[in-house]
Parts: structure tokens; sequence; C-alpha cells
């Protein structure tokens, strides 16, 4: 999975140019596309079908998965994260979901709300394993901010991993030119391969340098 920033174009013309790259180093080369898959987001209901590449080097082939989205998630990052952030705000579950309105299809000017369940499914996983994210975030900050202050505590665990994820969001707006606008739950998708609510975290990207997300996410 490599996590992709920008139009569908920029995306097809980084692909052909050999910009975007495969976890050995390899440059990937067009490969078809993955399932299409609808997704529901606050400006209604997306139908997106990633492109694939697969590498030249190894022959490992990847799903581009757009920064805005999570493996197997049916519903966009955005409205994840801000359920995540609702709930960190201090709102119980059923308070955070029932603040998630997303357009309904073919009506407009009518909403639902996310179901509860499916809100909750998102913020027991995501508090499962925020210590775990908050440390590796904090790892990963002096890389993204040589500068950074030391991160306030937010009061929760889910609420410390969110302030982290934000630093680290910010100092990368600020050290590189191509991640100016880039956002938090952008950062999060292309640091955990897409994966931040997978069944297990996956160790953060960027052990070494951050400097090639900007790369990566360059829109």
């Amino acid at each position: 999975m490599v996590t992709v920033r920008g139009s569908e174009k920029s995306v097809e013309a980084r692909l052909r140019s050999g910009f975007l790259a495969c976890s050995c180093g390899g440059s990937l080369r067009p490969w078809g596309h993955a399932r299409l898959r609808r997704v529901a987001t606050f400006a209604g209901l997306a139908e997106v079908r990633p492109r694939r590449g697969i590498c030249r080097g190894c022959g490992r082939s990847h799903v581009l998965l757009p920064a805005w989205l999570l493996s197997r998630r049916r519903y966009a990052a955005p409205v994840i994260f801000a359920a995540l952030a609702l709930r960190a705000a201090g709102l119980k579950v059923t308070g955070a979901a029932a603040r998630l309105r997303l357009p309904v299809p073919g009506r407009p000017g009518q909403c639902w709300s996310v179901p509860a369940s499916t809100a909750g499914s998102w913020l027991s996983r995501f508090a499962g394993r925020a210590g775990q994210l908050r440390r590796e975030l904090m790892r990963l900050l002096p890389l993204a901010d040589p500068r950074a202050r030391p991160v306030a505590a937010a009061g929760s665990a889910a609420g410390d991993a969110l302030a982290a994820l934000a630093a680290v969001t910010a100092g990368l707006r600020t050290r590189f030119a191509g991640l100016d606008t880039v956002t938090a739950h952008e950062v999060a998708a292309h640091l955990t391969g897409g994966m931040l609510l997978a069944p297990a975290l996956p160790v953060l990207a960027g052990n070494t340098t951050l400097a090639a997300m900007a790369a990566v996410c360059s829109s």
C-alpha cells in the first residue's frame, strides 16, 4: 500500500514518470486498478477506484491509496478523524456519532448521522492503540521538527495521540514546502500505510527520515 495525495491526473503522471516508490526503493509503474469503492464523505457518497502500481525492482504490486482514505473503511478519513476529535473533546460515543452529519444521496438538504456502533468501532480501535501511536509519533517528532517543543498532555490517551499527531503535522508543514497544506489524517494515513485502524497497527514509516514523504504526498 502506498498513500498518495493530489488528483487522479497528478497521481497518474507521477506513476508513469517513476516518481512513486516501492518500500524497497524501486520505482512503480502502472499495473491496473483496485476494486471500486463507495465511500461516505462530508460532501456525499464518493466512488473511488484506486490505481495500482508494480515495482520495477522487486515485482511487488501496491494499491495507490488516496491519503483521504484508510484501508478497508467505508467512510473517508476526515469523517473518522472528526469522530476521534469529538471523543477526545469529551463527547460520548453516541454524541460524537450524532454530530457526524453526512448528505443523503439524491436528497439535497437532507443528512444522516453515522451509526453509533460504527463510530464506536473506530473509537474503540483507536483508543486501544493510542498509547503505542503516541510513543511512535513522539519518536518521529524530532525528525519532522528538530525544534519541536514538548507536547502538552491532553487528558486522555486518545487525546494525547491526536496532540502528538498534530505536532508532527505542524512540523512537516513548516519543514517541507511540498507538505505546507498536509492534514493530520493524511499524515496518519501515510505513516501507517493506510492501516491506522487495521487489526494490528504497523510500525510507523519514517524511522530514519520523513523527507521522502514530501515526494509521496506531493500534490
